[in-house]
């Protein structure tokens, strides 16, 4: 592979550079190097660029008359700001540079520019057809509503309930669950630890540790002080993800809305709060307004990590529950911002994400609990397809969980008729294609 021939720059962004809708980039300015999306062709570039040079996005380095292409030069690696792309890796479907190479994309198959060009690489999303899932078991338990679910290497579970305020240890017998220990606390996040050991967020700035064992309650070492987390997940590689905020009221959002990465010690590594590429773009072109600072997260109610360190995060909108997934590269740049899908999100029925994990080829699927579907999107927060759960029986689904043998847990929430009488079910279901 000439990969000395091949070197160009930057890795494309999925949505405009100038806001935070995730709309599809149309345009280019090719004098501040702007990507952007016909609105802010139109109004924000506007008001910073009128003598500007702006041309369409498909005639990025195309000569008049020639068919389109991409020159991999006119845009910049969001990784590595100050390296030139040189490859398209099929295995993640994105643009990249040397030190991509080297640090994530080994092995994967790359494809150089020309190839590219010519046709060569077929993006074909999986057919929805081809997404299967089925329930194996389905149980009743005596909790309203499931809103965090955490499996134990013993195959018990822990389940919380916002409504009730209450934590419970199960085991799964034929039909219903068994409960093991029951505690009457308010939780906002919740995650297994690899030592078995469970890991919640009570409303305090340090998260607490749940010895699975004896059932004792202490202070964890992860402490996001003067923050309040949201959100917690573990990932392979120990180290902790939390969604946190500052306090105060979560809508309209004020104050700090933030993702913490911490390692096993409990030392910070990472903080995800702001948009750092639009900081730095209207830094240069001295347009220093509220989008240069503008927040990554409104409320990060639900976090979670691919295996190539791509950070996925629940962020409701409003306090209704509408919200997106933001995808995070571990650098900080947004691979991506998902809104719901055309075809069943409407201002009628619209996008209201709870639950999120990635399966073991790095999918991210999301549940949305009113309209009784799955989301079904690709590592950097694509959309391949919605699955509707109402086809096998399944309503207002809430929390979602991989299990150690490679099934799907799903926790659902209850109408609200009577929370006395109520009772959440809870399925595990098998799934291929995905």
């Amino acid at each position: 592979m000439a990969f000395a021939s091949s070197i160009q720059k930057g890795q494309i962004p999925v949505g405009c550079q100038l806001c935070e809708g995730g709309n599809k980039i149309q345009w280019k300015c090719s004098t501040c190097k702007s990507l952007m999306c016909d609105k802010c062709k139109d109004g924000v570039h506007l008001k910073i660029g009128k003598d500007h040079k702006i041309i369409n996005i498909n005639d990025i380095g195309k000569p008049e008359g020639q068919k389109n292409t991409i020159i991999f030069s006119e845009v910049k690696c969001e990784e590595h700001s100050n390296q030139a792309c040189c490859l398209f890796c099929k295995t993640c479907n994105k643009f990249i540079c040397p030190k991509c190479i080297t640090k994530v994309h080994n092995k994967h198959k790359l494809i150089e520019e020309e190839d590219y060009n010519k046709g060569k690489v077929e993006l074909k999303p999986k057919q929805k057809s081809q997404i299967k899932l089925e329930i194996s078991k389905e149980y009743t338990t005596d909790l309203t509503d499931i809103n965090y679910i955490a499996e134990c290497s013993d195959g018990s579970l822990w389940m919380e309930d916002q409504i009730r305020s209450k934590l419970q240890h199960v085991k799964l017998r034929e039909n219903r669950t068994e409960v093991i220990t029951s505690l009457n606390t308010q939780i906002y996040g919740m995650a297994k630890t690899h030592s078995n050991n469970i890991l919640v967020a009570t409303g305090e700035t340090k998260l607490k540790l749940i010895n699975t064992m004896t059932g004792e309650i202490n202070d964890s070492r992860y402490d996001v002080k003067p923050l309040y987390p949201t959100s917690i997940h573990v990932t392979s590689d120990h180290r902790v993800i939390i969604g946190a905020w500052s306090g105060g009221d979560a809508f309209p959002a004020t104050g700090r809305r933030v993702v913490v990465v911490m390692d096993q010690e409990g030392k910070q590594l990472k903080e995800y709060e702001h948009d750092n590429h639009k900081k730095q773009l209207f830094s240069l072109l001295r347009f220093l307004t509220s989008t240069s600072t503008k927040r990554l997260f409104t409320y990060p109610v639900c976090v979670t990590c691919t295996s190539n360190g791509n950070i996925c995060v629940v962020d409701w909108l409003d306090k209704d529950g509408r919200g997106r997934v933001v995808v995070l590269s571990p650098g900080g740049g947004v691979l991506g911002t998902y809104t719901g899908h055309p075809d069943v999100n409407t201002e009628e029925k619209p996008f209201k994400p709870a639950g999120i994990l990635t399966t073991p080829s790095d999918n991210i699927i999301v549940t949305d609990v009113l309209n009784h579907l799955l989301h079904i999107l690709t590592d950097q927060g694509q959309s391949i397809t919605y699955y509707n759960l109402c086809d096998i029986g399944i309503l207002l689904p809430y929390s979602i969980a991989l299990s150690m043998t490679g099934t799907i847990y799903i926790g659902c929430v209850s109408k609200r008729v009577s929370p006395d009488t109520t009772k959440a079910k809870l399925y595990e279901l098998n799934f291929s294609g995905f």
